[in-house]
């Protein structure tokens, strides 16, 4: 064997061994989408029982690691509980005890929940501007006895002001005061606002954003202090009557320091070339994870 073989000879043996290496630091790979509710089962997310429940129709009451939770809708509180503690989209590493996050659209209190149990001692604002929802939040994170949560019954905007809020009962609250178009036939009622950037002013070890709309207009409103946030989660909401904004999203984000990864929220539009044939409340859903990587 020449020199060159032994060369290539030890360049594989090198990359399998930190191949291997890399496998073994990484965390628990999530369960796949066909065993979740198993999992979910097994390690005490959810009783069988209230699993067979849920699926079979509308619940308000459910348990949750064996507390009482309440809850808004059944099929959505599922879909929550898979995403949040099953696939664990929300997790993320801190060099510190007691991590800073701003929870910005925290309905019924399952992400705040999964903070909490991934660092119980966290520091978390939650922002929820839905009454009705706000009232469960508090309910849930007492019966799971967090009582050092912030809880603000507020809306994320570029100011502090008084904006109509259309309320869906569930997931999909989302403030109408600006330029979403697509009105629902939902209640609507005033709320106060705050604007995100005055909680950006200190490190900010996560920051979650899932508030249905206006999340491009907030972050660049933001953009200045985006620096300080070190983990940064966005469900991009694309209204299909107002021009798309992935661009701007993305580039304030490049512009903030952040490298990202992108998957699908929602399969808002299955054949999608078949747009007209669709009348989606949002034709494009996305979860984006914005991070830092050290130089």
């Amino acid at each position: 064997m020449n020199g060159k073989q032994m060369a290539v000879k030890q360049w594989v043996k090198s990359a399998v061994e930190r191949a291997f290496s890399l496998n073994a630091a990484m965390p628990k790979t999530p369960p796949i989408a066909a065993s979740q509710e198993l999992y979910l089962i097994e390690n005490d997310f959810v009783t069988k029982e209230d699993m067979s429940r849920l699926k079979a129709g509308q619940e308000t009451e459910a348990t949750l690691l064996n507390r009482p939770i309440s809850v808004t809708d059944s099929f959505w509180f599922l879909h929550s509980l898979k995403e949040i503690f099953a696939e664990e989209t929300y997790r993320f590493r801190s060099d510190v005890e007691s991590p800073y996050i701003l929870d910005c659209g925290s309905n019924i209190g399952l992400s705040v929940i999964y903070f909490k149990r991934l660092f119980p001692n966290a520091r978390i604002v939650a922002f929820e501007p839905d009454p009705h929802i706000c009232d469960l939040l508090k309910r849930n994170l007492m019966a799971f006895g967090y009582d050092d949560v912030v809880v603000e019954d507020k809306a994320i905007w570029c100011e502090a002001t008084t904006l109509r809020f259309e309320s869906s009962g569930s997931l999909s609250g989302r403030l109408t005061g600006f330029d979403a178009t697509n009105g629902w036939d939902s209640p609507r009622v005033p709320v106060a606002t705050v604007r995100l950037r005055d909680y950006l002013h200190e490190p900010v070890d996560f920051l979650k954003i899932d508030i249905e709309g206006p999340e491009v207009e907030v972050l660049e409103d933001s953009a200045d202090r985006l620096t300080n946030v070190e983990n940064l989660f966005v469900e991009y909401h694309s209204d299909p009557e107002v021009e798309q904004q992935l661009d701007r999203l993305l580039s304030l984000l490049k512009n903030a320091g952040f490298r990202v990864y992108i998957k699908e929220a929602w399969n808002n539009l299955p054949l999608s070339f078949l747009r007209k044939d669709y009348n989606p409340c949002y034709d494009l859903q996305l979860n984006v994870f914005a991070y830092r990587v050290a130089n």
